[in-house]
């Protein structure tokens, strides 16, 4: 930990990183793959963004309630919209490496047909 002696002697202390900011996203739920792993329980979803076309981005939530409305979502074709924070250093839970962005989230708006 810094000492004010040691600050006045011109060691500069970060300041500290903000928050990540949440975000709302839409699109359309192309695939959903659960894990029942020893480090990582929940799901993951790839999202078809509606408003930045050629874009898919990768969801993960731990909460079963979400998972649902996944799941739903990719069942019925409908729209959704995601909140959540994408995240700079995603974890992966079978391994490897993300080819798309990843946001974790922490709510998931279904929306009805037409």
């Amino acid at each position: 930990m810094a000492t004010k002696d040691k600050l006045s002697r011109g060691l500069k202390i970060p300041p500290p990183k903000p928050s990540p900011v949440p975000v709302e996203l839409f699109g359309h739920v192309t695939l959903v793959e659960g894990y029942a792993l020893t480090g990582f329980t929940g799901c993951h979803a790839l999202v078809y963004l509606r408003d930045t076309p050629n874009k898919t981005v990768a969801v993960l939530t731990t909460e079963v309630r979400l998972q649902s409305l996944l799941e739903t979502a990719l069942d019925t074709k409908n729209l959704i919209a995601f909140l959540g924070v994408k995240l700079t250093n995603p974890p992966t839970p079978r391994g490897g490496t993300w080819i798309v962005d990843v946001y974790s989230i922490d709510g998931v708006i279904l929306y009805g047909g037409p």
